[in-house]
């Protein structure tokens, strides 16, 4: 796959991946889908892309539902 591909040459290329945020996005202590960049150490850095007030709010939005979501598994 080009996951695997990406961390295992070294590629530095940015997919889509969960990662754990703390302070980007204006999100901390969350693991929630961004931009990131693969490479030999895996997940080396969160791409941060500038969003709208509503990609904003989108976004708070979905990481609610995430929080609600793990709130639930923490039994």
């Amino acid at each position: 796959s080009g996951l695997v591909q990406a961390i295992a040459c070294d590629q530095k290329k940015i997919f889509p991946c969960s990662a754990l945020l703390d302070g980007a996005y204006e999100l901390t202590d969350l693991c929630i889908g961004v931009p990131v960049v693969l490479g030999k150490e895996g997940i080396e850095k969160i791409v941060e892309i500038d969003l709208s007030d509503a990609e904003k709010e989108h976004m708070k939005v979905s990481a609610a539902g995430v929080s609600k979501t793990n709130g639930l598994l923490e039994l």
